[in-house]
């Protein structure tokens, strides 16, 4: 993830407001948490509403 960010960075589509490697570690770090509940529950809300929240932010939006 963090390598694909960095090459997003290098073709000018990464905002400057999000660093590579940091981002990196808060979308492994959403995908892990959302995956405990994902599997306990048996459906997915957890891990899009995670995975949403960041995408959000990729584009900049707040999410909301």
């Amino acid at each position: 993830m963090r390598d694909g960010l960095r090459a997003m960075r290098a073709r000018g589509e990464l905002p400057d407001r999000i660093g590579p490697d940091r981002f990196s570690l808060a979308l492994l770090a959403a995908v892990r948490s959302g995956l405990l509940p994902t599997q306990v529950r048996r459906d997915t809300v957890a891990l899009e509403a995670s995975l949403d929240t960041l995408v959000d932010c990729l584009r900049g939006h707040d999410g909301r």
